[in-house]
């Protein structure tokens, strides 16, 4: 796993998981969604502009702690959240698609999680395209549910 966020541009952090961290983003309601952008599989700049857009949401939406830290989960949640911070030349939509953050370059599915769980930065492929979106408050609205 270290290997394949390595090729996607993200490092690993010492100094783990917060405690009391939300186990998932799983559901949401409207209401807890700010900020998003939906990009057609068609559009030529289609890991350019997912790239981007999840860049500015995240900043917008503060999803980076000090020094740049955050939480990652991959699709399914494999082994649960990592901290992590993003290096030079990183392609989450692009190569982190392709090996551990999706189902191919420009077809995401992970979600990103601010390290005192505020918000969380969700990339999803759906039928016609892909889309990333801001979750406030993550933790706070378990039993309402929003799926892609």
């Amino acid at each position: 796993m270290r290997e394949a966020l390595g090729r996607a541009g993200v490092g690993a952090v010492p100094g783990g998981v917060p405690e009391g961290v939300v186990p998932a983003v799983v559901g949401y309601g409207s209401a807890e969604v700010s900020g998003g952008v939906y990009v057609r599989y068609a559009d030529p700049r289609l890991v350019e502009a997912l790239n981007g857009c999840w860049y500015r949401l995240a900043v917008a939406e503060g999803l980076f702690g000090e020094g740049g830290d955050f939480l990652l989960m991959p699709p399914g949640g494999e082994g649960g959240w990592r901290r992590v911070r993003l290096l030079e030349g990183w392609d989450l939509m692009g190569a982190g698609a392709e090996t551990v953050l999706g189902a191919g370059a420009g077809r995401p599915d992970f979600t990103a999680l601010a390290l005192d769980g505020g918000v969380a930065v969700v990339a999803a492929s759906y039928a016609g395209g892909a889309g990333v979106h801001a979750v406030r408050r993550p933790g706070s609205v378990t039993g309402r549910k929003r799926w892609g």
